[in-house]
């Protein structure tokens, strides 16, 4: 995951890289032997592929929110 992780920050930092095109990243991730759900992703376009490795969990909303009315406070 940890490699993942690193591939990731270079990707977003190197604007050859964010930019390419799929076929470009493919070739510059199985060179770096980046993980099978990485690359899979890549190909398909779909991030989900990425919950193989760094796993899934349901995030729910919160039930409460906190707001400020600005009428209150004159």
């Amino acid at each position: 995951m940890l490699d993942t992780l690193e591939m990731l920050e270079a990707i977003g930092s190197d604007a050859s890289l964010r930019y390419a095109s799929t076929v470009e990243l493919t070739t510059v991730l199985e060179r770096g032997k980046a993980s099978e759900a990485f690359t899979a992703a890549v190909v398909s376009g779909d991030a989900s592929r990425l919950d193989e490795e760094f796993g899934y969990r349901k995030m729910y909303q919160p039930q409460a929110t906190q707001s400020f009315c600005s009428s209150e406070l004159s």
